[in-house]
């Protein structure tokens, strides 16, 4: 049966997940990698990677690996870390409770605990017990194993460490975007280093404007109030640098488990707009990007997510991805 092209394009991977909308319903999705196609990695990586509509189950995909240091490929079905074809929101439902065993107070934190996540879900931790100060806040899992996972973007040194609690695995991407951020951290520097909860690199861009909400109870009350432009951004730390000197504020910290639920939570940053400069010589606008900065619904379906990795077809950081979407003529 003749399949009609769609829609195309390309990116260079950052080392994270990639959602592209589609004009209509597809039937068959492809990745080509072309960076790994001309290498001889060791361990073998993905090269090209497929999606059939109604073959596909979510998540998975059908993998062309290299063999380990060699040109031979292998063909070869993978279950996790392939695509994920959204043609209703939210991506994914909350599910059913999931107990927490235990969370180290340690940076970043790690917790215990028989899951089904993989790698770039976000969670909502409830019902804690010894870690009071987390209740409520919304996580995303940056490695996991059968018996837990850690997650970078959770400060926990010289906390009490958490013996109980309860997960819930949300939708990856809120109804609107650039959405609002949980501040785990705040350096006192020329220039703040501030660590969230979630990877800001997947809603945020240098150049935004951002906006601090600080509680008093988390100790760097100067921080409160002010808006900053982010400067910097890192997807492997979970943090954001902005043009705030906040070398003589005091130091930020969660506050103690006994002074929870009662004192306020949590600590925020939200999105504030962005600066743009018009250049009446030349006629171009720069710092202003509609299409990453500009608050939008994240509603519009249907898109493919493609998750990030050696042996997923978002690939590794720099990598050059080419995509194609097709739908099958009836």
């Amino acid at each position: 049966m003749a399949f009609t092209l769609l829609q195309q394009g390309n990116f260079t991977s950052a080392g994270v997940g990639v959602r592209i909308p589609l004009p209509g319903s597809a039937d068959y999705f492809v990745t080509n990698n072309l960076t790994q196609a001309i290498t001889q990695a060791n361990p073998g990586v993905g090269v090209k990677f497929e999606w059939y509509n109604g073959l596909t189950a979510a998540d998975a995909a059908i993998e062309w690996k290299k063999t380990n240091s060699t040109d031979a490929l292998n063909m070869v079905g993978i279950t996790s870390g392939g695509f994920t074809y959204v043609t209703t929101y939210p991506v994914v439902e909350a599910q059913a409770a999931n107990a927490i065993t235990a969370i180290t107070a340690a940076s970043p934190a790690v917790f215990s605990q028989t899951n089904t996540y993989s790698e770039g879900d976000i969670i909502r931790i409830y019902g804690t017990t010894g870690m009071l100060q987390y209740g409520g806040i919304d996580i995303q899992i940056s490695t996991v194993s059968g018996s837990g996972y850690t997650a970078i973007g959770l400060r926990a040194s010289g906390l009490t460490a958490g013996t109980a609690g309860y997960t819930r695995r949300i939708s990856r991407f809120s109804a609107v975007l650039p959405e609002s951020l949980y501040v785990t951290e705040i350096t006192k520097a020329s220039s703040a280093v501030v660590r969230t909860s979630i990877d800001p690199t997947l809603v945020y861009v240098v150049g935004m404007k951002v906006h601090f909400s600080i509680p008093a109870s988390f100790g760097m009350t100067q921080m409160n109030g002010l808006t900053g432009t982010i400067t910097a951004l890192s997807s492997a730390n979970y943090t954001m640098t902005v043009n705030i000197d906040s070398t003589a504020f005091t130091t930020f910290a969660f506050p103690l488990t006994t002074a929870s639920p009662t004192a306020q939570l949590f600590a925020t940053v939200a999105p504030a707009g962005a600066s743009t400069q018009y250049n009446t010589s030349t006629g171009v606008q720069t710092g202003y990007d509609f299409n990453s900065q500009s608050f939008r619904t994240s509603q519009f379906v249907p898109f493919m997510y493609l998750a990030a990795g050696a042996q997923s077809p978002a690939g590794q950081t720099s990598d050059s991805i080419v995509w194609q979407a097709w739908k099958k003529e009836n």
